[in-house]
C-alpha cells in the first residue's frame, strides 16, 4: 500500500506517453515509420560524431512492434512502481533517463568502433531504461518473488536471481550476436547504469522498502 504522498506517478506518465506514441506510429506508412526511426532513433555514427543527441531521449519512446512495447511497459509497470516510491519521483526519473541515455551511448560506441558498417542503423526502444529499473529493483527488493517460465511451467524465484540471471543472458547474447535485431549491448549498459545509481543512492532511500517480500 502506498501513502498518498508516495504514490508512483512518473511510471504511469511514461507508460501513457509510450502508448500514445506507439498508437500514433500505427497510423503511419512503413516508409514514414522508418523515417521516424532515423530521425528520433539512436544512429551510432551520428551519436559518436556529436550530432542528433536528442535521439538518446526520443528513441526511448519508439517501439518496433506490439511485443516490443508490451514487454517493456509490462516490466516498467511491474517493477517501476515500487522503485519510484523508494526513490521519490525525481530520483526515479533520473534513474530511468540516465539508464536509457547511457545505454544508447554504450550501444553507439560499441557498434561504431567494432562494426562501423552498421553504424547508420537506428536503434529504438525503452529497453535500456527498463533494464536500469530492473537492476534497481533487484538491489532494493532482492528477495521479492518473481515468476519465470521454464517451458510452460511458471517458477517463482527471488528477484535478484531472476534479474541478474536475465542480465547475464543479455551479456552472453551481446557477445554471441552483436548484430542481431536486438541491441543487447544497450540492455547491458542500462543495467550497469541502474545498478551503479542504486548503489550510490541506496543509503538515502526509504529503507523500510528493503525488507518487503
Amino acid at each position: 500500500m502506498y501513502y498518498a504522498q508516495e504514490r508512483p506517478r512518473i511510471v504511469y506518465v511514461l507508460i501513457l506517453i509510450n502508448l500514445a506514441v506507439f498508437v500514433y506510429t500505427l497510423t503511419l506508412s512503413n516508409r514514414d515509420v522508418v523515417k521516424l526511426a532515423y530521425i528520433f532513433g539512436v544512429v551510432p555514427a551520428l551519436i559518436m560524431n556529436g550530432t542528433s543527441l536528442h535521439s538518446l531521449v526520443t528513441s526511448m519512446f519508439l517501439h518496433a512492434d506490439f511485443f516490443h512495447i508490451f514487454f517493456n511497459m509490462y516490466a516498467l509497470f511491474l517493477l517501476g512502481k515500487d522503485c519510484e516510491v523508494a526513490y521519490g519521483s525525481r530520483k526515479f526519473t533520473l534513474l530511468y533517463f540516465l539508464s536509457g541515455i547511457l545505454a544508447g551511448i554504450l550501444h553507439s560506441a560499441y557498434i561504431y568502433t567494432l562494426f562501423p558498417e552498421e553504424a547508420y542503423r537506428p536503434a529504438i526502444g525503452a529497453s535500456g531504461a527498463i533494464f536500469g529499473v530492473m537492476a534497481s529493483y533487484a538491489v532494493l527488493f532482492p528477495f521479492r518473488r518473481l515468476f519465470v517460465f521454464f517451458g510452460l511451467i511458471p517458477v517463482a524465484a527471488p528477484a535478484i536471481v531472476v534479474i541478474f540471471g536475465l542480465a547475464l543472458i543479455q551479456l552472453l547474447y551481446a557477445i554471441a550476436m552483436p548484430l542481431g535485431s536486438i541491441a543487447y549491448v544497450a540492455h547491458v549498459g542500462g543495467f550497469i547504469t541502474g545498478l551503479i545509481l542504486t548503489l550510490i543512492y541506496r543509503a538515502g532511500l526509504r529503507k523500510y522498502y528493503y525488507y518487503s517480500f
